[in-house]
């Protein structure tokens, strides 16, 4: 059952991992990735809720969406497959713990076999706490993206009508333009 939760959920974060490049190849190219539709900031708001990035990106913050959205795909790949190793090597430790515990009350096996199996169970106790740690760490970080990414979709994000209107009043504005089919940065000053 594990195991099986285990794949599903490398392929659902390999899912997405490949749709976020997908999603930042798209953002290169200003004419497919800008909608003609109005993002509101309750939708940007709800999409943010819905999973890191998504309420960024479709509010015209192409690389901070696409940067959260990837931060918080690798913390939770991460984290699961922390957990899973951790499960695993737990059911392992305990087995060879009990072989020890064993050893001990019978007095009967030699101090050779003994100690190695000390040194094998202790080893695996440093793993133990090193993938414990690793997965605390990975859940934390993925809980403060999403913490940031909601904050960020509230107070920070404007929606993208404002951000349209916001362009119409800057003196300079910044375009990617394609010349002689190489892309390219334009910059242009009005007076």
């Amino acid at each position: 059952m594990e195991s099986m939760f285990r794949k599903m959920s490398i392929i659902g974060l390999s899912l997405l991992l490949c749709l976020s490049i997908a999603g930042v190849g798209y953002a290169q190219n200003e004419d497919s990735f800008v909608r003609a539709a109005t993002v509101s900031k309750r939708d940007a708001v709800l999409l943010s809720a819905l999973f890191p990035g998504l309420g960024q990106m479709t509010a015209g913050s192409k690389v901070k969406g696409v940067s959260m959205f990837l931060a918080e795909t690798i913390s939770l790949a991460l984290f699961v497959n922390a957990h899973e190793d951790y499960t695993t090597k737990l059911d392992t430790y305990n087995r060879d713990k009990q072989i020890l515990d064993s050893m001990a009350g019978l007095g009967r096996q030699s101090y050779t076999e003994a100690n190695k199996l000390y040194m094998n169970v202790k080893r695996q106790n440093t793993k133990l706490d090193d993938l414990h740690n690793t997965r605390n760490i990975a859940l934390a970080v993925a809980a403060g993206v999403y913490a940031y990414n909601l904050v960020d979709a509230l107070f920070f994000t404007s929606s993208s009508t404002e951000s349209q209107r916001a362009e119409m009043h800057r003196n300079i504005t910044v375009q990617s333009v394609m010349v002689d089919k190489t892309p390219g940065i334009m910059i242009s000053k009005s007076f």
